[in-house]
């Protein structure tokens, strides 16, 4: 009887500490059609002690965040690199009340209809996967022939830690809208971005891995023969690409970069020390892994990593031409700050 007088005292007192806090609540969606944006962290702080509290939306976009102690909060919600960051300030929570905020995500697209948000949340979401065992080639090894959707990593806040000057322009970048990003003029987007937008083809041969992409990138040559890197590898956006297989995860290491790419998560500079390790693995029939980790000594602290999972598209599924610079009308009405 003892422990069920306790019980009850500590349900009573949990209701009192709740009546004594307050409540935000609300949906994230899309600011062109009003789709929910899933897994879109959002933080409240308390301007006056500066407490802070974080959670994120659903897979119907809504929130709530509990517990908050009276007093005025900004409230903030980010999705890099795909939405525009949203902040509203003065929310007044109150002891044993509710607040509803709305927030009302745009896109970097400015809410480009078939290229923006409403776009970018069925990336984020992610796309239904045929089943059953990986496929294997001939030599046994996993075979990654086939065309693969795109998907969005989940942001889990920025893993770089750049040095000061990568992070003061990567700041200025962002503040600038990424008006001069080599993909708003059309030149190639690099690593961080591959398969994020748009499907993708794997061509695979026991001595090559040929990657194609749907957007401006050139298409990537990994070769799996053994070969080294050469000696002063030519510096291209893309860089050079050399395989092997550690059981059923295949490894890629690339070198050889320019220091005109961008590593666009983040609006980060890279510089020619840039040197990018890739682990693929398909586990089954529909879903292929990418881990993609980053080591640039002279531009981040230390290395960090992006991970993704694509799903397979649908038979017969093609790749479409894309040409950027045809018809390109977004040049002239980029405007920074």
């Amino acid at each position: 009887m003892k422990a069920r007088n306790l019980s009850v005292l500590a349900l009573l007192s949990a209701v009192a500490a709740l009546a004594q806090t307050g409540t935000i609540t609300g949906s994230i969606v899309t600011v062109s059609g009003g789709n929910p944006v899933p897994q879109a962290p959002i933080h409240a702080k308390n301007t006056a002690t500066g407490a802070s509290f974080t959670t994120e939306s659903a897979a119907n976009g809504g929130y709530t965040m509990t517990s908050l102690p009276p007093g005025a909060y900004e409230l903030s919600a980010e999705f890099p690199p795909l939405f525009v960051p949203f902040r509203q300030e003065n929310i007044q929570v109150q002891a044993g009340q509710t607040v509803h905020v709305d927030v009302h995500l745009s896109d970097t697209q400015l809410n480009t209809l078939g290229d923006g948000g409403d776009d970018f949340v069925k990336l984020i979401a992610g796309q239904p996967a045929p089943t059953g065992p990986a496929p294997r080639m001939p030599d046994g090894k996993p075979d990654m022939n086939g065309v693969w959707l795109a998907a969005i990593h989940r942001p889990s806040g920025d893993p770089a830690d750049p040095l000061p000057w990568a992070a003061t322009l990567g700041k200025q970048r962002r503040e600038n809208l990424n008006i001069s990003s080599p993909g708003a003029h059309c030149l190639p987007t690099g690593l961080a971005s591959s398969g994020v937008l748009r499907p993708y083809r794997f061509v695979q041969t026991p001595d090559l891995l040929v990657i194609i992409e749907e957007l401006n990138d050139p298409a990537r040559q990994i070769y799996l023969d053994g070969r080294s890197h050469p000696e002063d590898p030519n510096p291209s956006f893309m860089g050079h690409s050399v395989g092997h297989w550690e059981g059923d995860t295949l490894i890629v290491d690339t070198v050889g970069f320019t220091d005109h790419g961008w590593i666009a998560f983040g609006s980060f500079p890279q510089t020619e020390k840039l040197h990018i390790t890739e682990r693929f693995r398909r586990p089954d029939l529909g879903h292929l892994e990418r881990e993609i980790t980053f080591d640039d000594p002279t531009a981040f602290k230390k290395p960090w990593s992006l991970k993704r999972v694509s799903s397979l598209a649908p038979k017969g599924t093609e790749l479409l031409e894309y040409i950027c610079a045809e018809n390109n009308r977004d040049v002239e009405h980029l405007v920074g700050k």
